[in-house]
């Protein structure tokens, strides 16, 4: 055996030089089947993008499951799969669209495993894989490796405020129109054990060493000493019983080991992984992809600890000889877009970079992307998709005017104090629809918002569609005033709708329900009822001006002539209750209808407004053409409350009766209603419908308060609850921390209540999710809309509104109101059904509900009072 051993040995000495020949190209062999199995691995894999909620906040349990997931899911594969390309890649993209995309990719045998999460709240989409990098004029490149013992640990960054803010802020500014990308690998792999095992022994070993060294330095100093000329002199000096004797010479002994020290993270193999961080950053200018480059390793520096994060290669002066190089650019761009894990061992713990092993969090604020909400730019063909917002400040430090896409800016919630720019915002948003063709109602209480909208609405396809109400009474006696009449029927109104609105809006704001005022709603249904039915008689006639208006509900309760006059156009059914069981009611029963109506017509602003048979303003007429609707209410007493709920309750029943229209030629009509408490105590519940129902039908409401705790539950629920736009500017706590705690905590009250003037956050709805809170400076009338100021057509405009609203002078209408009643019973009189054989003769009004009508050709003629005929 010593014999062959010998003979062998001499043999391989003989032929050293072959078998090294032998050997490399062996080696060369099994690198390059190693290397094409490696690829072939990498070609087969899978991607999947991770989207957190806006809530999304992971404990550590999660993120060191979610590793453990990921570590288990890069080991799978064949067998055959080289240790390099079995990796899981978390790769983090800012390209001027997201402000950080998150996916995570590997091998397609692990499918099963990343298609699921312990995250919560955490939405995880299949997408495909990104086989190559983003090609662009300039391109920087980058590797980050741990840097310091491999037994020492980065800095254990907390998860509150999120790590990833760093990093998100540095790629906060990328812009997409100039071709930036800016991209983080960071590439995930299990230890094998027996490298586990050489890296300790290696540690241990080099601790081994240094004690050693350590001990022979500090047995040579103290040597040294005692050899030393002032040794000898300092024995020579001392007596002879304290001079030190002379130490046997014996070879030093390190101090004991402490393994748990030496071995640091490496003790514990729980949570112990491989990672590899790559970087890549593309622009077309020069010289923004390097400081891109910068701004990352400067977010990374925040894991500096023990260990830090460095970017590998060299610098020599001016040049810098790193994976960016033309000699190492190959190899990076292959691992780059294969995922292969080669290079610097860096092993690091999962709570070392559990930062990095998540999408953003609830504690990350995110910046606003110019792809997220769209800029809006006045006179602009983009902006007419557009309801203007205020100013974002970007990342960059520059203001941007935002809007929000009309088709997604269904309803809207103002909160804040008086002067703080929410009627401003809201006047800018109404002018900006007015030019862009865009009709809507402004509920405008005293008039002051015309005033300072006028010279930028004084254009003529603007003049042509606007229509001026103004109920304020200031102008007195000469105002002009367009005509409603709740209970036309001239425009095809259902006449079940009609009476169902006006019952409701009368008995809306008086409290009235079948419980408290069962006998005043049962006057009040049955008096609309009647004159309705009279309205009918009226249209069928083709005589619009004989119609019946509110007033007339006073006449028919309290004039028993009057009607019996009104009995004999009714059917049979509506005029037995009449005759059988109204007269029963005692005589007081009728005062609680009468009142309100009496307050109404004593207002000579009502009373022209209210008292004309013919309506020359009808909603349903501005929602189809749309009309914009300029609406002053006085809004400071019961009777003009009274006043808006009729007009309210009007226009939800003509939203409703848009459901005889195809869904696609229902014109969006935008609604914006300021001072939100009067208006909804005016109203009752029809805010609340409005924001519930009426979406369907093309109708958009914007309220505006300055303390929401005042609206009514029900309004404020449902506008919480529908509202795609919701914004507060300073205020007082309680009225701001509604609006805070829709937003989930995201912003504290007391930064809300401390706003400066015109500033709001605000959230809103873009592309079908909700972005925010924002904080933004609102926008005012002269800086968006200077160009279109038409000063001195002030008159003009009101004059064209009053033309398209047939308006006429406030007296003429009052004379009108005054003698309607007498013109009314001209026309019953010509209409009454004839009386049946058999009628009563004792005195008593005859039974006219089983008359028989005369015959109607539809072209009988009648006379008006003189008085009547001249109005």
């Amino acid at each position: 055996m010593v014999t062959g051993v010998l003979g062998l040995l001499g043999w391989v000495s003989s032929h050293l030089i072959l078998l090294c020949i032998l050997g490399a190209i062996g080696l060369c062999v099994f690198e390059v089947v190693r290397t094409r199995l490696a690829d072939d691995a990498s070609r087969k894999r899978v991607a999947f993008r991770l989207t957190p909620s806006k809530t999304f906040e992971p404990d550590a349990e999660q993120i060191w499951r979610y590793a453990a997931l990921i570590t288990r899911a890069a080991m799978s594969g064949p067998w055959w799969t080289p240790l390099r390309s079995r990796s899981v890649r978390l790769r983090m993209t800012a390209d001027g669209h997201h402000p950080l995309d998150f996916r995570v990719e590997g091998p397609a045998a692990a499918e099963h495993l990343l298609a699921t999460s312990p995250y919560r709240g955490v939405k995880i989409a299949k997408t495909a894989p990104v086989w190559s990098a983003k090609r662009a004029l300039h391109t920087v490149r980058a590797e980050f490796v741990l840097k310091g013992s491999p037994a020492r640990n980065l800095r254990q960054v907390p998860l509150e405020p999120d790590p990833l803010q760093p990093l998100v802020d540095a790629l906060a500014t990328v812009r997409a129109d100039l071709g930036e990308q800016a991209e983080l690998c960071l590439d995930v792999q299990r230890i094998p054990v027996w490298q586990l095992w050489m890296r300790r022994w290696q540690l241990l070993a080099e601790a081994r060493r240094t004690a050693l060294r350590q001990a022979r330095q500090d047995h040579s100093a103290a040597t040294s000493v005692e050899d030393s000329w002032r040794g000898a002199l300092a024995s020579l000096l001392s007596p002879e019983e304290q001079r030190p004797r002379a130490r046997l010479s014996l070879p030093p002994r390190p101090r004991p080991l402490d393994r748990n020290k030496v071995l640091g993270k490496l003790q514990d193999p729980a949570g112990l992984m491989r990672i590899q961080i790559l970087v890549r950053c593309t622009s077309d200018q020069v010289g923004r992809a390097e400081k891109r480059l910068g701004h990352i390793s400067a977010a990374l520096d925040v894991f500096a600890g023990g260990n830090r994060l460095i970017h590998t290669g060299q610098r020599l002066g001016p040049l810098r000889f790193g994976p960016d190089h033309r000699l190492l650019r190959k190899g990076f761009d292959k691992r780059w877009s294969t995922a292969q894990v080669k290079g610097h061992p860096s092993w690091v713990k999962v709570d070392e970079v559990a930062g990095l092993l998540k999408p953003p969090t609830v504690h990350c604020v995110l910046p606003v992307m110019p792809g997220e909400v769209p800029t809006y730019v006045p006179g602009s063909p983009g902006a007419e998709g557009l309801m203007v917002q205020g100013w974002l400040t970007g990342p960059d430090g520059k203001d941007r005017l935002i809007g929000s896409p009309l088709h997604e800016t269904l309803f809207s919630l103002r909160v804040g104090k008086s002067t703080y720019g929410k009627t401003e915002q809201a006047l800018c948003q109404i002018v900006g629809l007015a030019h862009a063709g865009v009709g809507g109602l402004f509920v405008d209480p005293h008039g002051d918002a015309m005033r300072a909208a006028a010279r930028y609405l004084a254009h003529e396809p603007i003049m042509e569609r606007l229509w001026f109400l103004d109920l304020t009474g200031r102008l007195g006696e000469k105002a002009r005033l367009g005509t409603f009449n709740p209970l036309s029927l001239e425009r095809g109104q259902r006449p079940d709708e009609v009476v169902r609105a006006v019952t409701d809006a009368i008995a809306g704001p008086l409290g009235w329900n079948d419980a408290t005022h069962p006998r005043a709603l049962t006057v009040l249904t049955k008096a609309v009822e009647a004159l309705v039915e009279v309205n009918v008689v009226a249209m069928a006639a083709n005589a619009p001006q004989c119609q019946a208006t509110l007033f007339q509900i006073r006449t028919l309760l309290t004039d028993p002539g009057w009607r019996g006059q009104v009995l004999g156009v009714l059917g049979e059914k509506a005029a037995h209750w009449w005759r059988i069981t109204f007269p029963s009611f005692a005589a007081d029963a009728v005062a609680p209808v009468t009142n309100p109506l009496e307050r109404l017509y004593a207002n000579p602003v009502t009373r022209a407004f209210l008292g004309s048979p013919r309506s020359s303003f009808d909603f349903r007429e501005a929602m189809d053409t749309g009309r914009l609707v300029w609406l002053c209410p006085s809004a400071s007493g019961p009777t003009d409350r009274l006043l808006l709920s009729i007009l309210f309750a009007d226009m939800f029943r003509a939203g409703l009766s848009r459901r005889d229209l195809p869904e696609r030629q229902r014109r969006p009509w935008h609604a914006f209603v300021d001072e939100l408490i009067s208006i909804d105590n005016s109203s009752s519940s029809v805010i609340a419908q409005v924001s519930e129902e009426l979406r369907k039908f093309g109708i958009r409401l914007h309220a505006m308060t300055q303390l929401l705790q005042r609206v009514t539950n029900a309004t404020r629920e449902s506008l919480m609850q529908n509202a795609s736009t919701i914004s507060s500017t300073a205020g007082a706590m309680d009225a701001v921390s509604i609006v805070t705690k829709e937003w989930g905590g995201a912003i504290e009250p007391a930064e809300v209540a401390d706003l400066p003037r015109f500033h709001h956050y605000l959230t809103i709805t873009a592309r079908g999710r909700r972005v925010g809170p924002l904080l933004i400076r609102g926008p005012q009338l002269e800086e968006l809309f200077a160009d279109l100021a038409r000063p001195g057509q002030e008159r003009a405009l009101r004059a064209a509104a009053d033309a398209n609203l047939q308006a006429r002078p406030q007296g003429e209408l009052c004379v009108e109101a005054e003698g309607h009643d007498v013109a009314l019973s001209a026309f019953l009189k010509l209409r009454k059904r004839p009386a049946r054989r058999g009628a009563a003769a004792d005195g008593r009004e005859p039974d006219l509900s089983a008359q028989e009508p005369p015959e109607d050709d539809g072209q009988e003629d009648y006379e008006l009072p003189p008085s009547q005929t001249d109005a």
